[in-house]
């Protein structure tokens, strides 16, 4: 049991990662893959989704490398002392080598080698994943950006960020502030915010992501239902979502914060896939029907036709035709201070700031 709440944990977050990386890169398929995604959401929470940590980035290693990890534990155990798998491979590695240098050096007795060729490459492929070489800045999804002063309301304070370079040149400043315990997640938010410094103003958008099951939730869980009312707190009820004078009329109406359902993993083998549907919390009991056991339940099948695919919902956020109306810092301050947004203890919260008019 404990191993698939870590692996809901794990699974929820990914796909909140890889959500927010799709927005950055303006729908970029090609940076925002699931492995870059677990690749970035490692360095962003090590301790749920890092290397030494996620059943997810295991379940995903070749089997080669699968066995010389037992290999290098049942070793450990034997010898009462750490044995680490590449240390193993590496030596097996040499010994390939130099049986092919053998037969490389010794014309009179050439031998078939194709066999231990093959599996030399197998090797030294097995040896890159255990031994990975540091990412140059070409090959991150965003390249790390030196540091820009910005004075923007914070969502919390005292909480680092980092700065990354996106594709057009503008900056994503990105917090992630988590559970301290990583088994207790049990959801995740996008708090993305899109800047126009030169104005100080801001439009926002949220998103929750929740695990459910065949294409249905339960609407019982005081927790989640609890931290969707936080969300309508910090939205609906604080008016982001009214238009303005100014606000674009050929856009969506200023819907600001969605609940994305995410399909269960039952494995974490399993070919990573989620479709998912963004619906605004606003319109989440439109959607809702009742249980065998008269329990109310979200639906997909009442859902589709009042939600956003994902591609669909990333497409217009980037148009600015969904989102909150443009926000003054101040009126962001303001609902920042008054709303706890990022003190539930068991959600990961991805606090992104995309600044577009860079010096």
């Amino acid at each position: 049991m404990q191993n698939n709440n870590r692996l809901d944990a794990e699974w929820v977050t990914l796909n909140a990662v890889r959500g927010m990386v799709k927005i950055a890169a303006n729908g970029d398929l090609a940076k925002a893959t699931y492995d870059n995604a677990l690749e970035f959401g490692g360095e962003l929470y090590p301790a749920l989704l890092g290397a030494d940590s996620s059943i997810l980035r295991r379940e995903r290693e070749s089997d080669t490398v699968k066995e010389y990890r037992q290999k290098a534990q049942l070793k450990s155990i034997k010898q009462a002392k750490e044995v680490t798998a590449l240390t193993l491979l590496q030596a097996d590695i040499a010994e390939l080598k130099d049986l092919l240098e053998i037969s490389r050096s010794n014309k009179k007795e050439r031998a078939k080698t194709d066999q231990l060729k093959r599996r030399l490459a197998i090797f030294v492929s097995a040896e890159v994943e255990l031994n990975p070489v540091p990412h140059s800045e070409n090959q991150l999804i965003f390249r790390d950006a030196l540091s820009v002063e910005r004075t923007v309301p914070p969502l919390r304070s005292g909480k680092s960020f980092r700065d990354f370079e996106l594709p057009d040149s503008s900056i994503l400043r990105i917090r992630v502030l988590h559970p301290d315990k990583p088994e207790h997640v049990t959801g995740a938010d996008i708090i993305y915010e899109r800047h126009l410094p030169s104005e100080d103003k801001a439009s926002i958008v949220v998103v929750q992501y929740k695990i459910w099951e065949d294409k249905t939730m339960l609407m019982t869980d005081p927790r989640m239902l609890g931290q969707i009312d936080r969300l309508r707190a910090f939205t609906c009820e604080d008016q982001v979502c009214e238009p303005d004078d100014t606000t674009n009329p050929f856009r969506f109406p200023c819907c600001a914060a969605f609940l994305r359902p995410t399909d269960k993993l039952q494995r974490p083998d399993q070919s990573f896939m989620s479709t998912g549907e963004h619906i605004p919390l606003c319109r989440i009991s439109d959607a809702c029907s009742k249980s065998t056991r008269g329990k109310p339940q979200l639906e997909y099948k009442k859902m589709r036709d009042i939600s956003l695919s994902s591609e669909m919902f990333e497409q217009l956020f980037n148009k600015g035709k969904i989102g909150s109306r443009y926000l003054t810092y101040s009126e962001l301050t303001d609902i920042y201070t008054q709303n706890a947004i990022a003190e539930d203890e068991n959600t990961v919260i991805i606090y992104a700031q995309e600044f577009s008019d860079i010096e």
